[in-house]
């Protein structure tokens, strides 16, 4: 028996592409703020400073959720925008405090900018062929996203490659994957990883109990998940340290020290092209290109 939890946004999309619209709106809004108009050269050219450290040197600049350092920046658009909108509004000296900032960034300018790349998904190659081909299989998709959302994108993907419309009423979302309860002890607490000088975090309960709900009701074990995301912070960590094993779905902005560690690890595998899945999940190759 085998459960697949396949994250969406980044995995099955191609979140530099599917992102643009957040990114130039949310700099616009930033602009806004800061008394500069859309489009400013000053603002763009700051974005593109902090996404060059960032790629640059992933390890030293860390995505922080609630005080707490819980992914690279680095990875997608969406990550990377927070450090962006901090640089921007502390060269303008605009809104001081942090509360109001995260507030701010992690909800309003967020949620409105994101909404922009709904209509207008941008799907890995493949990722149609993949879903079909996994059809009647104990698979779900498990995303910080809306569940609405993306079962939304499932099913455009649909239109575009018939036979993925199941998915569309096995989406959980809002799984809160950036969440830290340090006080459950579900997990170990952290996991050490060569190359990056913090610990990763591990209890992310919100994440673990939709998860556990999913395999409770197969009648499964994390011995029985495979999980399949972009982020090994975010989506792989914490499975992987209570028996799953683990997919990578790698890109150009992976940082080299997720890539090296999944690589060395017996129960992961940095997956290249998404045709790898169904046969690295359920040990059977299928026809997908």
């Amino acid at each position: 028996m085998t459960v697949l939890v396949l994250d969406f946004d980044g995995t099955m999309t191609d979140a530099e592409a599917e992102g643009r619209p957040f990114r130039d709106g949310y700099l616009d809004d930033l602009a806004a703020m800061v008394g500069r108009a859309a489009g400013d050269p000053e603002v763009l050219a700051m974005a593109e400073e902090v996404e060059a450290e960032l790629l640059l040197a992933p390890a030293s600049h860390p995505f922080l959720w609630m005080g707490r350092a819980v992914a690279p920046a680095t990875v997608d658009p969406y990550l990377r925008m927070v450090p962006i909108a901090h640089r921007i509004l502390d060269k303008f000296d605009v809104m001081p405090s942090a509360i109001d900032r995260g507030r701010l960034l992690g909800n309003v300018l967020y949620k409105y900018n994101y909404a922009k790349t709904l209509g207008h998904p941008v799907f890995r190659a493949g990722a149609g062929d993949v879903l079909r081909a996994i059809s009647g299989t104990d698979a779900w998709i498990v995303t910080n996203s809306d569940t609405h959302a993306v079962a939304g994108k499932v099913a455009m993907l649909d239109r575009e490659t018939s036979g993925i419309a199941w998915l569309t009423s096995r989406v959980r979302g809002h799984a809160r994957k950036f969440d830290v309860e340090d006080t459950w002890e579900g997990a170990p607490t952290e996991l050490e990883v060569p190359g990056l000088d913090r610990p990763v975090l591990l209890r992310r309960r919100a994440y673990h109990d939709i998860i556990k709900e999913l395999l409770d009701a197969a009648g499964a074990t994390f011995a029985d998940l495979v999980v399949i995301g972009d982020i090994f912070e975010l989506d792989l960590a914490m499975p992987l340290a209570l028996g799953a094993r683990v997919g990578l779905v790698a890109t150009d902005r992976t940082p080299p020290y997720e890539r090296a560690f999944v690589e060395a690890h017996p129960r992961a595998r940095i997956i290249e092209h998404l045709s790898e899945i169904p046969e690295f999940a359920f040990g059977r190759n299928a026809n997908v290109t």
